[in-house]
């Protein structure tokens, strides 16, 4: 070898010798390994739910360090197979300061196992969730649109509509403040609802019974098995129907399906008109009597479809005058909205927010219309509709239109809503979804 290829064969060796010495020293520090993210899976993996639906809790990933510190500002992607017809929502995110980043799941039509990847730039992590095979039309998450969409339906013992005794179902449009007939029967239709899908049901005596949309005949759909108990009804974001009686909370599933939903909780004095479900989470809401003037607010814990409610927990303690709640809803953000009306002046709307908050002044019919007995009416069951609270007054046969922030937004003066003079009428109101879509 000559002496110039013999200097460089010695520099080679030399320069790796220093690359190694180097790498040796940075080791030897921990600083560049602490800068690594790491992403894991935190809450929401393993969730079991109908193929096709959404997930009733969100999914949640922590970025964090090799010391477990969490990472702030990280950005996460999150994904799932297209082929599946899955989707999250949103698909990217930025970690909190507690190194938290989520999405919500909508699965794909297939049953089986399905997966939605969490990626940063370093790091991934895979979260999965079961989709179940629908067991009948009527618990599909697939979207009908029969009715139409964003009206308030009625059902009530006391309207000029009715030609003797029973109950018709009434449909109003907001948009125009029309009111039309849609059913009329010869029995009392305690409770009405639509189901999570888009269809219309109503609650007897001793059956629940599904509304035709072509010829708007009254068909069979589950024996209830308990005679001259009344029961009201909701939507079950998890499958069909919440329905609601003075023993306990029921599940109504597929054709001919409904089940008591047990629990370790021994409930006295259910107030059976008093029911409400979360439409995010699923929780379902309950009231119960402690006394003439103390109410308890209850809410369980529920995935939507199983038959046992997990837990539940005491939200609020209601101490009003001499009233009765006569109803509730539920918006998205888990506030609930509960319908009070009495002898005295306990005649308002109060809200229990998620976190168990109550304004008993969110709506007084008293202090709105000066103290007058007459103009504050009789108030019975609510319902909520795109930002907006609906309540018929019984004495004076109006519908109310109040915002959720608590103003009057109209009053609907018909007597379809309610006969004058009359103040004895049980309805029960619900909104039908406002899907923007036509109505078939």
């Amino acid at each position: 070898m000559n002496r110039t290829l013999l200097m460089r064969a010695f520099a080679l060796a030399a320069s790796f010798a220093l690359a190694a010495l180097a790498q040796f020293s940075c080791d030897d520090s921990p600083s560049d390994e602490a800068l690594q993210f790491r992403i894991a899976a935190y809450s929401g993996n393993n969730q079991t739910e109908r193929a096709g639906a959404p997930l009733p809790a969100p999914l949640v990933v922590k970025v964090t360090d090799l010391l477990n510190n969490p990472q702030p500002g990280v950005p996460v992607t999150f994904s799932a197979r297209a082929e599946t017809l899955a989707s999250v929502t949103p698909r990217f995110a930025t970690t909190d300061a507690n190194g938290f980043a989520s999405c919500r799941f909508q699965l794909g039509a297939r049953a089986g196992t399905q997966h939605v990847w969490a990626t940063t730039s370093e790091d991934s992590t895979i979260i999965s969730a079961t989709a179940l095979a629908v067991a009948c039309a009527e618990e599909s998450p697939e979207k009908v649109c029969r009715w139409p969409a964003g009206h308030i339906f009625i059902a009530t013992t006391s309207s000029s509509f009715l030609s003797g005794a029973g109950s018709v179902v009434i449909d109003f449009n907001p948009a125009t403040e029309e009111a039309v007939e849609v059913l009329e029967t010869t029995d009392r239709i305690d409770g009405i609802s639509f189901s999570s899908r888009g269809e219309l049901f109503v609650s007897m005596e001793d059956i629940i019974r599904k509304v035709d949309p072509a010829t708007h005949d009254l068909d069979a759909y589950a024996d209830a098995n308990w005679p001259s108990a009344r029961f009201s009804m909701e939507p079950n974001p998890g499958g069909v129907l919440v329905g609601l009686n003075s023993s306990a909370p029921h599940s109504i599933g597929c054709p001919g399906s409904m089940a008591e939903l047990s629990s370790s909780h021994m409930f006295a004095a259910i107030l059976w008109e008093n029911l409400a479900v979360d439409p995010v989470t699923r929780d379902i809401h309950i009231m119960t009597a402690s006394g003439p003037t103390n109410y308890v607010l209850w809410r369980g814990l529920w995935d939507g479809q199983s038959t046992t409610v997990g837990s539940w927990e005491s939200v609020a303690n209601l101490f009003v005058g001499t009233a009765e709640p006569r109803g509730m809803c539920a918006d998205s953000s888990g506030t609930i909205f509960i319908c009070f009306d009495g002898n005295d002046n306990w005649r308002r709307i109060v809200t229990v927010d998620s976190g168990g908050t109550i304004n008993y002044d969110f709506f007084n019919f008293y202090t709105h219309y000066g103290s007058n007995s007459q103009e504050a009416g009789r108030w019975g069951d609510i319902a909520y509709l795109g930002g907006k609270l609906y309540v018929i007054d019984k004495r004076n046969d109006r519908l109310v239109v109040i915002s959720k922030t608590g103003e009057l937004l109209a009053e609907i003066e018909n007597t379809a809503f309610s006969r004058p003079l009359d103040e004895s009428d049980h309805y029960a109101i619900c909104a039908s979804p406002a899907w923007l879509c036509a109505t078939k």
